[in-house]
């Protein structure tokens, strides 16, 4: 019980921490047109989803490119093998709980049981 108390506490900590913290404000030079992340006094360029630079410079990518539905039949298959080995993980981890559990009881009836001397 404690240690979900103080669990619960750090927790609390950590998101109060997180809270004050400042978003990062966006810069975009003049002379190159590219944007920058500030935060406090360190600037870093912003990078767009594809992984370019976000400048006005970088030519943006083509959106010919597709899915194919033999991509969407592999990515469904990676989808069904991760959720099948998540399964099964989660199954082990409730075993090794049950175990647990069922040690935690002998332990306590044996706690209880007078000594013979």
């Amino acid at each position: 019980m404690i240690e979900i108390a103080i669990m619960a506490g750090l927790l609390l900590l950590a998101t109060s921490a997180t809270a004050k913290e400042d978003p990062p404000v966006t810069w975009r030079d003049p002379d190159t047109r590219c944007v920058y992340l500030k935060v406090r006094d360190a600037l870093s360029l912003r990078y767009s989803r594809d992984g370019t630079p976000d400048c006005a410079s970088v030519q943006q990518g083509s959106n010919d490119a597709s899915i194919t539905r033999g991509d969407l039949q592999d990515l469904t298959q990676q989808i069904t093998r991760s959720t099948e080995d998540l399964r099964r993980d989660i199954g082990a981890v409730r075993r090794e709980m049950e175990h647990n559990r069922n040690e935690l009881g002998n332990i306590r009836r044996e706690a209880r049981q007078p000594r013979a001397q």
